[in-house]
């Protein structure tokens, strides 16, 4: 068996995450879309975004991160799953995932303190302690002890209008420096109550809306996690890997069906989204995220950012598989499936990281935005010329201000040509079908 023939078998072996059965273990990761409604409703345009990567039989597909409530609402046209308001337009959107064959799991988020803009209607933007968020410049106020009842029963209730909707499981956000993380990192939870000090305080809200969702989904609905591997926050007050591990483990207790393992928060930039950066942050604090600040710091992050961005080029290049190392501490204490992802995108990086052992499925976030049709690129039906991302995160530095998709013209010049290329092959197959079929001639 050659290598490429390993690969396609590691691809496409099952997998089952609690009850749901997957046939396939390349998996797309969570992105932010930019593609709902201003007030969080399902439209044509993310729909249109998921399509692809239905058609192409991807196993799984995680949606960007709902928003639990208003007041944990991060990103400008990001959807939402705070009100059964939203359950029609969800619906719509597992439909769409369903007519292609793939999975659709809801990924459950509160923002915390990574905010640029209160949301309309929302109080306050909180954390678990009033540690300032360096790149947006926010000042969080802390949770009060009597609040957090409420905040588990958000995350609940917006894991039971996921089953109502029609997904197929939900998955836990507690990576990437959000709410949950915000929490679990010592540097962001300097609390002296019974949700921060020890490890098992700074994961008691994390455990707690567990067995909520579990209580409220039933045992054999599938709920995952999404951790950190590391919290990447060099000389800062980090969550060791060693702790995260154990924290995973209780997780597995509590009724975790699998575990995704990514890493940092987004002051661990340019940690989080390894590969390049020329004109990253300029992007963000004109059309991204970061252009909601305030008018000085956008200033100033101009006035840095090219010597910033060669500096991190430096530091962080593109590497494929850069979490691996952290999934494998995962697999060796866990029972429970084990996905990993970062920079994901070559057959030849998924199946090396499927063969080592160290995970039990990849997924990648940035390889679909480039090539929806990814995995049918990869273990199906290929072309011989398929766009491939160059990890130049201009992708992720205009979240939250222009819709998700991929803004390198090289790259989106390939991938039109092959999506017109797809169009012509499935023209071809209809004509086919509809072709009359030859009668015998009589005798």
């Amino acid at each position: 068996m050659n290598s490429q023939e390993m690969m396609v078998d590691l691809l496409r072996e099952l997998l089952a995450i609690g009850s749901m059965r997957l046939a396939g273990r390349l998996f797309k990761s969570a992105t932010s879309e930019t593609r709902a409604s201003e007030d969080g409703f399902v439209t044509d345009d993310l729909l249109a975004f998921y399509e692809p990567m239905a058609a192409a039989g991807t196993p799984m597909i995680v949606t960007g991160n709902l928003y639990i409530s208003l007041q944990g609402k991060s990103a400008g046209r990001q959807a939402g799953i705070d009100n059964n308001d939203k359950i029609a337009g969800l619906r719509e959107w597992v439909d769409v995932v369903h007519a292609g064959g793939s999975k659709l799991v809801a990924q459950l988020n509160h923002g915390g303190r990574q905010i640029a803009q209160l949301a309309p209607g929302a109080d306050r933007i909180v954390s678990a302690s009033d540690v300032r968020e360096p790149l947006y410049g926010t000042k969080p106020s802390p949770l009060r002890s009597d609040e957090m009842p409420g905040v588990v029963e958000s995350f609940a209730a917006a894991a039971q209008r996921a089953r109502k909707a029609g997904f197929d499981g939900v998955q836990i956000h507690a990576a990437h420096g959000y709410l949950l993380g915000q929490f679990l990192t010592p540097h962001t939870n300097r609390r002296s109550d019974g949700y921060g000090g020890s490890l098992e305080g700074r994961a008691r809200l994390l455990l707690e809306v567990m067995r909520a969702v579990r209580a409220r989904c039933g045992e054999d609905y599938p709920v995952l996690v999404k951790m950190n591997g590391t919290d990447d926050l060099p000389f800062r007050r980090a969550a060791t890997p060693e702790e995260l591990v154990r924290v995973a483990c209780w997780l597995q207790d509590a009724g975790a069906d699998a575990v995704e393992v990514s890493r940092g928060h987004y002051e661990s930039w340019p940690g989080m989204v390894q590969g390049r950066y020329r004109g990253f942050l300029t992007a963000s604090v004109t059309v991204g995220a970061a252009a909601r600040s305030g008018a000085m710091r956008r200033l100033a992050v101009r006035a840095v950012a090219p010597v910033v961005e060669r500096v991190a080029e430096w530091l962080r290049p593109p590497r494929e598989g850069f979490n691996l190392s952290f999934a494998q501490r995962f697999t060796a204490a866990l029972d429970i499936p084990v996905i990993v992802v970062g920079g994901f995108h070559t057959r030849e990086g998924m199946e090396s990281a499927l063969a080592s052992g160290a995970a039990d499925a990849v997924s990648a976030a940035r390889a679909f935005i480039a090539d929806p049709y990814l995995y049918r690129n990869l273990v199906g039906d290929s072309l011989a010329e398929h766009p491939v991302c160059g990890y130049c995160n201009g992708c992720i530095a205009r979240f939250s201000g222009m819709r998700i998709d991929c803004y390198s013209h090289d790259i989106r010049g390939r991938r039109e040509v092959m999506f017109a290329t797809i169009r012509r092959r499935e023209l071809l197959a209809r004509d086919a079908s509809d072709a009359p079929v030859a009668m015998p001639a009589a005798e």
